[in-house]
């Protein structure tokens, strides 16, 4: 079975549902994402900010760059590309129902995304305010992209999260 049709099973597209819209919505969302985790970084969370995060933006520019494609894969082929669809398939199989969107979608948010940076979140302090920031930014950032990625389709979720990057650095950069 290809990707495409594997994909289209679970009720989703690989490319822009709605064409230059989506693109539209992905790239506002997350700019305005974006820039709301700058701001919150920097007014409410900067004494819980990891030492991991703060090197990664003490980094020079091309070599943040270089690194970014990396991160960015990641989150967006295994857990979007493969683990939202597989989900959203079994729950189907399970409940027998088709809109199992949003269980998928904050599964692989606030479930399947900590798991996999379990060693990102191993250097945190674990500090209320931590745990605050990680759910206010991390998970739902990761939530703004599953739900561009069901209603936009998978490109619109990566240029979402692309388009985050694009504010928070510049606003972040020491």
């Amino acid at each position: 079975m290809s990707l495409t049709r594997f994909w289209a099973g679970a009720g989703l597209t690989l490319g822009l549902r709605r064409g230059w819209r989506s693109l539209a919505i992905a790239i506002a969302a997350g700019l305005g994402f974006g820039a709301w985790m700058a701001l919150a970084d920097s007014a409410l969370f900067a004494s819980v900010i990891p030492p991991s995060q703060v090197a990664l933006l003490a980094m020079p520019m091309d070599q943040l760059l270089r690194l970014l494609p990396v991160l960015l894969l990641y989150d967006e082929v295994l857990l979007r590309l493969l683990t939202l669809p597989l989900l959203i398939h079994a729950f189907r199989q399970l409940t027998g129902r088709e809109e199992v969107y949003w269980p998928a979608i904050l599964i692989v948010a606030c479930l399947f995304w900590p798991l996999s940076a379990r060693d990102y979140l191993a250097t945190l302090d674990m500090s209320a305010l931590s745990l605050l920031r990680e759910v206010t930014l991390h998970c739902a950032a990761g939530t703004l992209w599953g739900w561009l990625c069901w209603r936009h389709g998978w490109l619109a979720g990566l240029a979402g999260h692309v388009a985050a990057y694009g504010t928070f650095l510049p606003l972040m950069a020491p």
